[in-house]
């Protein structure tokens, strides 16, 4: 995997009812590439969204292990990274921010 394509570093954003409220305080929430480290997530949120961040915190969430019923064995999957990125309060990222509709 090229680690220097910022669409290789942050995958997708995460849509959770949290992450949305937490976008009110500056902060994102995006999956990114397992082995990348804060500043490469860093680099890439600056060529993405032309923001710089003021924290990145980054925490590891580990895979489940389901079980396919039909074939009768356990499925281990895979372990996830997330980032949690602190822009300044008047920064908003247009693209992630929900309109209320009232």
């Amino acid at each position: 995997m090229n680690q220097s394509n910022p669409q290789n570093i942050i995958l997708k954003p995460v849509i959770t009812e949290k992450s949305i409220s937490d976008q009110n305080n500056g902060k994102y929430c995006f999956w990114v590439a397992a082995g990348s480290t804060k500043a490469q997530i860093s680099q890439a949120f600056q060529a993405v969204f032309s923001l710089k961040p003021l924290r990145i915190n980054t925490l590891i969430t580990k895979g489940k292990v389901k079980t396919d019923w039909k074939k009768h064995h356990a499925i281990n999957k895979p372990n996830r990274k997330k980032a949690i990125i602190t822009v300044a309060k008047d920064k908003k990222i247009e693209l992630l921010t929900l309109k209320n509709t009232k």
